[in-house]
């Protein structure tokens, strides 16, 4: 008898095991289906420290928070964000890598420049949270003092008159463009390659004037005069600056930032991963770290931000059609 039970009992203890074992194997003990069940990656498509890497560093703890799993920040920088990008619309539409992504460029990159290896529609939007809307700034001492002394200079004295920006087609550069057809003035647009030597020209005397985002005015309000903001309002850091609106222009745009998945993720996880952001952008150390900044906060979720895309892409359309850059 005493052989017999001690088998018995050999027998369930070896069943218990092999059942431990397997549980084992299998993974953590919830389900298949959950999401998320495994680390996130936020794929930054440019260099660390700057921007974009900032907004993923204050928007990781409200995101862990919520969403339970770690968030793996991931650097692919290259071709003004074509690299991160192409690489997000290869990705796996499973929810488990978003990207930053930023307005005009994902719009406008892949219409624009050669070699561009993803398309907008591959790429589907999950959050905005913040804009950095452009105007158009002048030095202390210049002689122009108003949006309309600058405007009615240079409609006497075409070409004359140099405004800086970042780069081309991207958000500074469709300003630019943007500002001149409206206002009916041709002058030259000299391009930089970053905020820093755009505004290190204007101060040094080497450009009459640029046209950047409010961010770049902030970090140098003692040095600038702000002519106009292209915004439906005045913004509160700027107070005495009026829009562009206010001289008859109807320009309003900037840098939209925020965040997309590749297209074809499941509507369920964009929305928890839209949900989550919005939790992560409302926490104060995200608002205090933005707002530093300069950027001006926002929070669109995935519906409202795809007919944002819309919108922007047909204003970014037609000012490439007005300029003769595309048929």
């Amino acid at each position: 008898m005493l052989k017999r039970k001690t088998i018995s009992v050999a027998t369930h203890m070896a069943a218990a095991a092999l059942v431990l074992l397997a549980t084992s194997a299998a993974g953590p003990a919830f389900s298949a289906d959950k999401f998320p069940n495994k680390p996130i990656k936020f794929l930054i498509p440019f260099n660390p420290g700057g921007q974009s890497d900032t907004a993923v560093i204050l928007l990781r703890p409200g995101l862990e928070e919520k969403l339970g799993v770690e968030i793996v920040a991931q650097h692919r920088p290259g071709g003004g964000g074509a690299v991160g990008w192409t690489m997000l619309s290869q990705e796996k539409p499973d929810g488990y890598m978003m990207a930053v992504t930023n307005l005009p460029h994902i719009v406008v990159q892949p219409l624009m420049t050669k070699g561009v290896k993803y398309k907008t529609e591959q790429l589907a939007p999950v959050f905005l949270y913040a804009q950095s809307p452009g105007g158009i700034a002048v030095r202390k001492d210049s002689k122009f003092k108003t949006l309309k002394e600058l405007v009615d200079y240079a409609k006497a004295n075409p070409k004359k008159v140099s405004i800086g920006g970042t780069g081309k087609f991207t958000g500074n550069h469709l300003g630019y463009l943007q500002f001149g057809q409206m206002a009916g003035v041709d002058t030259s647009y000299v391009s930089f390659n970053g905020a820093a030597p755009q505004t290190a020209a204007l101060l040094g005397g080497h450009v009459d004037a640029i046209y950047g985002g409010t961010f770049i005015f902030a970090n140098k309000r003692e040095e600038l005069r702000v002519l106009a903001v292209a915004t439906e309002e005045r913004l509160a850091d700027f107070p005495n600056v009026p829009t562009f609106k206010e001289s008859g222009l109807n320009l309003i745009g900037g840098i939209d930032r925020g965040v997309t998945v590749p297209a074809g993720t499941p509507k369920d996880r964009i929305k928890m991963l839209g949900d989550a952001l919005r939790h992560a952008a409302s926490q104060k150390g995200f608002i205090d770290g933005m707002e530093k900044l300069g950027f001006h906060l926002v929070n669109i979720g995935p519906d409202e931000y795809a007919k944002f895309v819309e919108m922007r892409r047909a204003q970014y359309m037609k000012v490439l059609k007005d300029g003769g850059f595309l048929k």
